[in-house]
């Protein structure tokens, strides 16, 4: 008996691999996109106000009147009724956080080697920061959820 004639005689178990059911895709709706993207952008507003926080610990640079101190903290107030009007689901402050977003990785990740140097604290916060607003940007791209309907 050869043995291409010595399988002949097997019995044929069911293929395996057909039995075993497809695993089930997580699908993602865009309403946990949307959560997603709001709760990265709360974490890198409180990342900004930490490095504000460290700012001012470590000392201003140069004399404390010529530092813009009032700016620094109108811009985190701003950006934070941004990040309000985005949780309102306002297509202009969607974009307008995408961009910004992409903007501020583009030119403060390149920095954040040289800071590393200087304050490895301070650069640790901005890295963390700059990876919330990536991923916010990116989750913000993603199609956007109604706005509920008032009752």
């Amino acid at each position: 008996m050869t043995t291409i004639h010595a399988y002949d005689e097997y019995e044929h178990e069911p293929d395996e691999a057909a039995q075993i059911e497809p695993a089930a895709r997580h699908v993602v709706t865009p309403e946990q996109r949307f959560t997603s993207a709001i709760a990265c952008l709360g974490a890198a507003y409180a990342l900004s106000w930490t490095e504000f926080a460290l700012t001012l610990a470590i000392g201003l640079p140069g004399e404390a009147s010529s530092h813009p101190l009032a700016a620094s903290i109108a811009s985190r107030v701003l950006v934070g009724l941004l990040y309000i009007c985005v949780a309102s689901r306002l297509q202009w402050a969607r974009w307008l956080t995408v961009a910004l977003g992409f903007l501020a990785v583009a030119l403060v990740a390149p920095t954040l080697a040289m800071q590393w140097h200087v304050f490895p604290a301070g650069a640790f916060v901005s890295g963390a920061a700059l990876v919330c607003k990536f991923a916010a940007s990116l989750y913000l791209l993603s199609p956007m959820p109604a706005r509920m309907a008032k009752q």
